[in-house]
């Protein structure tokens, strides 16, 4: 079964809602992944530019997925929900109005 990643994506950003500087490769990996799904998900048009394309990276059998995950902002709770249509792997991220990641246009509370 594939995981179910529960993120705030708060906790990549400093008091002064700035990214935190770089930490170990795998943290920073998977910080630049989230925040890539943040970026798809809340571009504001239902066909985003190919730039904004994010691939699975988990490994099913140590092979790499590498589909493309799709996601939405859900209306009820605002949060970006994410999956990939081929492994599973899925998740949640919160906190993301307002961030560097939000290209929804829309002013955040931080």
């Amino acid at each position: 079964m594939a995981d179910t990643w529960i993120t705030d994506i708060s906790h990549f950003l400093d008091e002064e809602w700035e990214p935190i500087p770089a930490g170990p490769p795998r943290a920073r990996k998977l910080a630049e992944y989230l925040t890539a799904i943040t970026v798809m998900a809340s571009f504001p048009e239902p066909d985003y530019s190919p730039e904004y394309l994010v691939r699975c990276q988990r490994r099913p059998n140590r092979k790499p997925c590498r589909e493309e995950i799709v996601g939405f902002v859900d209306p009820e709770t605002d949060d970006i929900v994410w999956m990939c249509p081929v492994c599973g792997d899925r998740g949640l991220i919160s906190n993301w109005r307002g961030t560097m990641w939000d290209m929804s246009g829309a002013e955040g509370v931080h």
